[in-house]
């Protein structure tokens, strides 16, 4: 014997509660912005802004060639640049990279920069790399990203001693990076990394000459003065002649110091030996004191 069960008969759903409804549906609409905007694109590997040195727009060309490249925690860190297997280390997110031939960021860059220009220029660990004296200049994230050009290195952290990632410009705000474990070395948003510290510069661009027609300011210097690429690099690039030469701007940098004299402030100038648009002490000045930069004139020399 079986039961018959009798539907209860539908109920229509009245006009109100279907304006309701819909009204409901219009409103999560417009919270979630209606139709998803695809993510924009990221740029193919490659020079995408002017002025650099031919040296850097070459690494540029070259990192672009290892894209796809895997990276490997440690790799490129043999006698010879290069990919190489890295190291096994779980406590950096590593725990397989020793079966891994690839390159992890300071050994993508350091590949690049030897493939372009036939010298291992930019060897060492991401901080190591940041103090090289090998830069001709240095940029800040204070600066922005304004006077970056490709080729510059990129570096992350929170200090000098907290930096952890390096990768290379290409322009445009865009970068070419070895990421991280389990990745291939690849193009990506400077931004995407929200701890950008500074930038170093190897070869002198078209930015680092100062254009024909900037202001010179007058000034003596008391002896013959080395002049560098940077207010911090300790390798000399030229010479200042003493007597009376002209200098563009002022930036504060290294220490030079000899006895109660010394002095922060750095030059920019074109040195009597050497490349333009190099850096000179103003300790060299012969009219004023310590950390004191003015002209013949007693004009401070203004910031670059």
């Amino acid at each position: 014997m079986s039961t018959r069960i009798t539907p209860l008969p539908r109920q229509a759903i009245p006009v109100s509660r279907w304006a309701a409804l819909l009204a409901l549906l219009a409103s999560l609409v417009v919270c979630f912005g209606g139709v998803a905007q695809p993510a924009a694109a990221v740029p193919s590997c490659g020079v995408l802004s002017p002025g650099a040195a031919p040296q850097a727009t070459a690494a540029v060309k070259s990192a672009c060639g290892l894209i796809g490249t895997p990276y490997s925690w440690g790799g490129g860190h043999a006698a010879q640049p290069g990919p190489t297997y890295g190291l096994c280390d779980p406590a950096n997110g590593a725990p397989n990279d020793c079966h891994v031939r690839g390159l992890d960021c300071s050994g993508m860059v350091r590949y690049a920069y030897y493939l372009a220009v036939g010298e291992d220029v930019i060897n060492g660990t991401t901080r190591v790399q940041w103090t090289s004296s090998r830069a001709v200049a240095r940029f800040t994230r204070s600066d922005g990203t304004a006077p970056l050009l490709p080729g510059d290195l990129v570096y992350f952290g929170d200090s000098p001693s907290g930096i952890h990632h390096v990768a290379m410009y290409l322009g445009q705000g865009y970068i070419v990076e070895a990421p991280y474990s389990g990745g291939f070395v690849q193009v990506a948003a400077l931004s995407s990394h929200g701890d950008y510290y500074g930038a170093i510069r190897l070869y002198p661009g078209a930015k680092n000459t100062p254009p024909a027609n900037s202001t010179k300011y007058y000034v003596d210097t008391l002896a013959d003065a080395p002049v560098y690429g940077s207010p911090t690099s300790t390798t000399s690039t030229g010479t200042l002649n003493k007597g009376t030469n002209y200098v563009y701007c002022k930036v504060w940098g290294r220490e030079i110091i000899n006895g109660s004299s010394y002095n922060h402030w750095w030059l920019k100038t074109d040195p009597d030996i050497g490349p333009a648009g190099q850096w000179v002490s103003a300790y060299y000045l012969a009219r004023w004191g310590n950390d004191q930069a003015k002209d013949n004139s007693g004009s401070v020399i203004p910031d670059c």
